[in-house]
């Protein structure tokens, strides 16, 4: 069964601030995309399992930078961690600014709403969580 995508689009100004951002030579994704998932990935780092937050305690999360189709983020079982994401981040560098696209069993779970209002707000700069 295929999901829906979930998907998240950031304001123009938004994008220009990120796109000053340094970028390690390594990266193979645009500036833009690379900066965006290191900085959304950081917060997911710290509100989502540093803080030891219950709905994500059973999982790990596994960034990716350097993915063959361009930065994704992502999370599967802690028990688990070469099985199948139960939620996939991709980050993609679109005219204007960068889309994200969410999808997997999680991005339709009950904690969608939550997913979805968290990246929505680390995409346009916040960095707090809730």
């Amino acid at each position: 069964m295929r999901l829906p995508p979930l998907r998240l689009a950031a304001p123009a100004a938004a994008a220009v601030a990120l796109a000053a951002t340094a970028l390690p030579a390594a990266a193979q994704s645009s500036d833009l995309a690379y900066n965006t998932a290191t900085r959304v990935g950081a917060a997911i780092e710290t509100c989502w399992f540093k803080s030891g937050d219950g709905a994500f305690a059973s999982y790990v999360y596994s960034p990716e930078p350097n993915a063959s189709g361009g930065p994704r983020i992502l999370i599967v079982p802690r028990d688990q961690p070469a099985a199948t994401p139960l939620l996939a981040i991709q980050f993609i560098e679109m005219k204007g600014g960068i889309s994200i696209r969410a999808f997997g069993p999680l991005a339709t779970s009950s904690q969608a709403p939550r997913i979805g209002a968290d990246l929505k707000r680390w995409l346009a700069g916040g960095t707090g969580c809730q």
